[in-house]
């Protein structure tokens, strides 16, 4: 074309028109950019993911969910405490951990994430419940190539509740208490490299409840998968508590992603079916100083709505709209002995006119 130059800048073609360096028009050279067309495709696509979730977490997050009917068949199903989360971060985060969850946290969230385990790792949590439940958890972890596998153990407990018979007369006090035991497996499938990074993993678990003198035992079964397409973007499913007929558990089917930005902060949102209730969607943020090896969490889940709590010691959480908001932080402080690292971590729930939950948990790492 006449009056048309020509000059080649990096990977572009620049082309000019005339001898005014003003007017010109850049055509980008699809044969000089990096990488082959898979490669952009996904470049693309985590652009645009990330730009749709940051407009999701912000306008929708960050909203108060109206509250759900309790469902028809809530209180039909046995084992409920099984839905109990049993370590602070998992608390303070909900339901989206289904898709954070790391290290020995994942035997409640999701086994298959137990295969990024890097370390060695015990963990104790104490949770004090609202209403005086206690409940007690503690855990192993082992990596191995690609794997890992997991050991857990939770205890419930109320105290000694008073006896009565049908006519109300006290008949002498008596213990109610719940056990689980559970043996986890994670396994990477494939890697990054292969495709997609893919994770599997199942978690076996025998449930133990007693009443008195009355005890029942059954096992129950959690299957779990995690996805991680892009770097910074996990997507984790989890099918829990699935049982026979007998011990008619409640099911959970819970469903979450998430996806972290500037290497600090992470967004995450789950949505959890069950079969004895509304189904409920949870959103959770955390925000790491790795200069300080600390961490702020923030949650919240969509709840039954509760009456305000007239008792709190905490006066601005007794209401009861705030039942479902989640918070918590957490530490991690390296000893020099053995190559240890000690990380602390806590979370609080309120659930209003039934009071405050707290959790604490402390791991040990080598």
């Amino acid at each position: 074309m006449r009056g048309q130059r020509k000059q080649r800048v990096g990977g572009s073609e620049v082309r000019r028109f005339g001898a005014n360096p003003r007017i010109a028009i850049r055509r980008v050279s699809l044969r000089r950019s990096s990488g082959p067309p898979i490669l952009r495709s996904l470049n693309l696509f985590a652009w645009r993911f990330r730009t749709a979730f940051v407009f999701v977490f912000l306008t929708v997050g960050c909203n108060s969910f109206p509250a759900w009917a309790i469902n028809d068949k809530a209180g039909t199903k046995n084992g409920n405490f099984l839905k109990i989360a049993t370590d602070a971060r998992g608390v303070a985060l909900g339901d989206s951990a289904v898709s954070m969850a790391r290290g020995i946290d994942a035997v409640r969230w999701n086994p298959a994430a137990l295969s990024k385990l890097e370390t060695k790792e015990f963990s104790g949590t104490h949770i004090q419940y609202y209403q005086d439940i206690r409940i007690e958890n503690a855990g192993f972890a082992y990596p191995l190539e690609e794997s890992a596998l997991a050991v857990n153990a939770l205890y419930l407990s109320p105290g000694t509740l008073d006896g009565r018979d049908i006519q109300g007369i006290q008949t002498g006090d008596f213990k109610f208490y719940d056990l689980v035991g559970s043996l986890s497996y994670g396994r990477k499938m494939l890697s990054r490299a292969e495709g997609m990074e893919t994770s599997i993993g199942a978690t076996l678990k025998i449930v133990q409840e007693t009443i008195a003198d009355q005890q029942v035992q059954n096992p129950a079964l959690d299957l779990g998968v995690l996805v991680s397409p892009l770097e910074n973007l996990d997507i984790g499913v989890t099918l829990r508590n699935f049982s026979s007929s007998k011990a008619n558990f409640a099911r959970e089917i819970l469903g979450g992603a998430s996806y972290t930005f500037f290497r600090s902060f992470t967004g995450a949102f789950a949505v959890n079916y069950s079969n004895d209730a509304p189904l409920r969607a949870s959103f959770g943020s955390e925000y790491r100083v790795p200069q300080y090896n600390t961490a702020v969490r923030l949650g919240y889940e969509t709840r039954d709505t509760l009456d305000a709590s007239q008792d709190s010691k905490i006066t601005f959480l007794r209401s009861g709209g705030l039942g479902g908001l989640t918070m918590g932080a957490g530490f991690e402080y390296p000893l020099p002995l053995a190559n240890l690292r000690l990380q602390l971590d806590y979370a609080m729930a309120p659930f209003g006119i039934l009071g405050i939950s707290h959790t604490v948990t402390l791991k040990v790492k080598w």
